[in-house]
């Protein structure tokens, strides 16, 4: 590459982070009669990396910190609660028993963004893992590449063109394991409303399916038997560092509706 490329590529990078952070994160306007995200809470092994991260690439203001207990952080109106665990042990620490590999539970959210490629170039700047590059999902018709937090916790970005200047971040996705697939997809159509959605890519090593209520996505991972709960590995007294609890709302939302699904995942939905 020559000098005068080396200089153009400076220059877009450049523009392409001055218009994602010289600008307050909004969202787009959403009816208050469908489904929306309200809040995911994360246990962390350091409070104040993970803070500091969520932050610097995804734009979340911190609202409140207590030193060595929580952070309370807000992207509009989604609320982003991360908790400092105790003794906090990393999915990549865990010693799983023979002929065990899999996790059941929340493991992955996916947020739309309008500057798709510039967050990616800000994360490869910053050397952050990118664990799946960009790639086209026929199944939704979107482009979208996953990294993780400093937790280890998969983060999934789609890209939603608009034609806003602002950067914009806006919660749309979430991934369950489970190897319990059947109950799990009856209970999310019935208790929360999910419509499947036609898989036309079925190369996945696991059997996926797809679900979708109003603007929200589920992707359900149907495990092997020989997955495990956390239960079946964790110390006494230490946490995992993992998706904890997801909040969702309908409307002005008055009354809780329930606090765990099927598989004892925290899932809370107010309405």
């Amino acid at each position: 590459m020559t000098q005068t490329q080396q200089l153009r590529t400076l220059l877009l990078l450049i523009v392409c982070l001055s218009m994602m952070f010289h600008s307050e994160a909004v969202f787009s306007q959403k009816n208050i009669n469908e489904l929306r995200f309200s809040s995911a809470t994360i246990i962390v092994k350091d409070l104040k990396t993970s803070a500091s991260w969520y932050r610097k690439f995804l734009q979340f203001s911190v609202e409140e910190y207590r030193p060595d207990k929580y952070v309370k952080m807000k992207n509009d109106d989604f609320r982003l609660i991360l908790k400092q665990g105790n003794s906090t042990l990393l999915k990549s620490q865990i010693n799983f028993k023979e002929g065990k590999k899999y996790i059941n539970g929340i493991t992955k959210l996916g947020f739309a963004t309008n500057q798709f490629d510039s967050l990616y170039m800000y994360l490869q700047k910053y050397e952050q893992i990118i664990v799946k590059d960009i790639h086209d999902d026929i199944n939704l018709g979107l482009k979208s590449y996953v990294t993780l937090d400093p937790d280890g916790n998969l983060l999934q970005f789609f890209d939603i063109p608009n034609q806003s200047r602002l950067y914009q971040v806006d919660p749309m996705y979430f991934t369950i394991q489970s190897s319990d697939y059947i109950n799990t997809l009856k209970w999310y159509t019935t208790h929360m409303g999910f419509e499947e959605i036609e898989i036309v890519d079925d190369s996945n090593i696991h059997f996926q399916n797809l679900l979708r209520k109003d603007g929200i996505i589920l992707e359900l991972v149907h495990l092997p038997h020989q997955s495990v709960e956390t239960t079946e590995f964790m110390p006494l007294n230490r946490d995992l560092a993992q998706i904890e609890e997801l909040s969702f709302k309908i409307g002005l939302a008055k009354t809780k509706a329930f606090e765990l699904d099927n598989n004892g995942n925290k899932v809370v939905f107010m309405k």
